[in-house]
């Protein structure tokens, strides 16, 4: 169950940490009243835990108003508890029910070292002058009194000079700047999709990607990736088969595979989007996490008047803190974006938009410390599998933040479970599937130094050989299959 979040970390029996996890998963919209609990033995099986487990965390939450039973149907989260509306009215928050907000909490246990979540540390060797506004500039941004929905015209211009330096000649009045690049995805998916619509997305892909589209009410259609990403041929025909309304695509440095897709797939890409005129969503975030060489340029350098919705942030190269990201497209994509985004934020915060508007500058700088950083962790990672658990396959990635593993045999998110036990977070692959395939692949990244990762491979070991020990009747189905 994907609303429990990480919650075998930390001290204490698993039973009271069961009871706990489901509780919040109650207080955050996860769980809501009315709705039927797995079965104590289905819910033992999908964590790895013994059905006494479950059936403790069940007995407890009866006892607590939570829960009810009801003869012949199971369990269920209880209609009109006290207890209930209690904590849901103290936690109203129903977006966390979602998959991507599950793995972006509660990270903070003690011991336990997270492999899942690919946020790098800020890059602390560039210039600290970057970072500070000079005094002048800042108390002329704290006076400001105009929102700016559309983005910072010094960002949006620095943005734009930085596409037209890459070959893709931009103007201001084709950028708007974000909060983040999820940010930018939900609003193009809001934008372009209307509920039913069909979407074509990457499988695997970026999980914030499936949620935003889901959240539009998008039906999802897949796009497999293969070792140099996307295949031109199939996704013509599957623009034509799923009459898509949105395509979503991560050419450098793919969400996990960390695939780069070569320069004449791109070209053909960019034309069949050209042809059809179906907006597609070229996000490149990772973009700049090649590990060698430099990064290739962005789809629309190929059509620059197709209809491409180029994202881009500064999280990865520089600091996740800044939370300012953008969308590149034809301009009127932009216009419609931004009376979209000014009914939600009105604008983005003035004082990051002005860093981000003097980092855009260093980015080069920046890129080659992220690859003198990531290049030996990427590697001293691989070797700690291919020494410790030879069976698990991989290719090395041309780039990104993330090993995809493929296991010998099993199911990625029960092992998961176990994996969390042992003290290490993972992504289990159906996370990262719009059809939820990929049960044997796991994500799982490098950022870690020496020293951290070589303790999560120990743990996954140990985890593995237990996972193996347990219920072999049930991987050897998973193998048949």
């Amino acid at each position: 169950m994907s609303v429990l979040g990480v919650w075998a970390a930390g001290k204490g029996s698993l039973h009271h940490k069961l009871t706990g996890a489901l509780m919040q998963a109650v207080r955050r919209g996860g769980l809501v009243p009315g709705v039927r609990l797995p079965s104590e033995r289905a819910l033992a099986k999908t964590l790895r835990v013994s059905r006494t487990t479950v059936v403790a965390a069940y007995d407890a939450l009866r006892d607590a108003g939570w829960f009810e039973s009801r003869r012949g149907s199971g369990t269920w989260v209880r209609v009109g508890s006290p207890a209930v509306a209690k904590a849901r009215n103290a936690a109203r928050a129903a977006v966390t029910a979602s998959p991507l907000f599950g793995l972006l909490v509660d990270r903070e246990a003690d011991d336990v070292i997270d492999l899942g979540l690919g946020s790098p540390l800020p890059l602390t060797e560039l210039d600290g002058n970057r970072f500070v506004l000079p005094a002048d500039e800042y108390l002329a941004l704290m006076r400001e009194r105009f929102h700016y929905p559309v983005g910072l015209p010094a960002l949006r211009q620095a943005v734009a000079d930085r596409y037209s330096s890459e070959g893709l000649p931009t103007r201001v009045d084709q950028v708007l700047i974000t909060n983040g690049a999820q940010h930018a995805i939900a609003l193009s998916a809001a934008l372009c999709l209307e509920r039913g619509d069909s979407a074509l997305m990457e499988d695997p892909t970026y999980f914030g990607a499936i949620a935003a589209f889901r959240t539009a009410g998008a039906r999802l259609a897949s796009l497999p990736v293969k070792a140099g990403g996307v295949a031109p041929a199939t996704l013509r025909d599957r623009l034509v088969a799923t009459a898509a309304r949105l395509v979503y695509l991560t050419p450098s440095c793919q969400n996990p595979t960390g695939a780069v897709m070569p320069l004449g797939a791109r070209k053909e890409i960019a034309k069949i989007i050209s042809d059809s005129g179906t907006p597609a969503i070229d996000d490149r975030t990772l973009a700049d996490l090649v590990l060698e060489g430099m990064p290739p340029p962005p789809l629309a350098v190929h059509a620059p008047n197709a209809p491409i919705l180029t994202v881009g942030s500064l999280s990865k190269v520089i600091a996740p803190a800044l939370r300012i990201g953008w969308v590149r497209a034809p301009e009127a994509f932009i216009q419609r974006l931004a009376r979209l985004k000014a009914t939600m934020d009105l604008g983005s915060p003035l004082i990051a938009q002005a860093v981000a508007a003097r980092l855009l500058h260093v980015v080069d700088e920046a890129r080659e410390l992220r690859q003198r950083q990531l290049r030996p962790r990427r590697d001293r990672l691989a070797s700690l599998l291919k020494t410790h658990l030879p069976d698990w396959k991989f290719s090395t990635p041309a780039g990104g933040l993330f090993l995809w593993v493929a296991l010998p045999d099993g199911d990625a998110r029960e092992f998961a479970q176990v994996a969390l036990r042992h003290g290490v977070v993972i992504v289990p692959g159906p996370t990262m599937s719009p059809d939820e395939q990929h049960s044997r692949f796991i994500r799982i990244t490098f950022l870690w130094e020496s020293d951290a990762l070589t303790a999560a491979v120990a743990r996954l070991s140990t985890a593995w050989r237990y996972y193996g020990s347990t219920q072999p009747r049930s991987r050897e189905q998973h193998v048949m299959v």
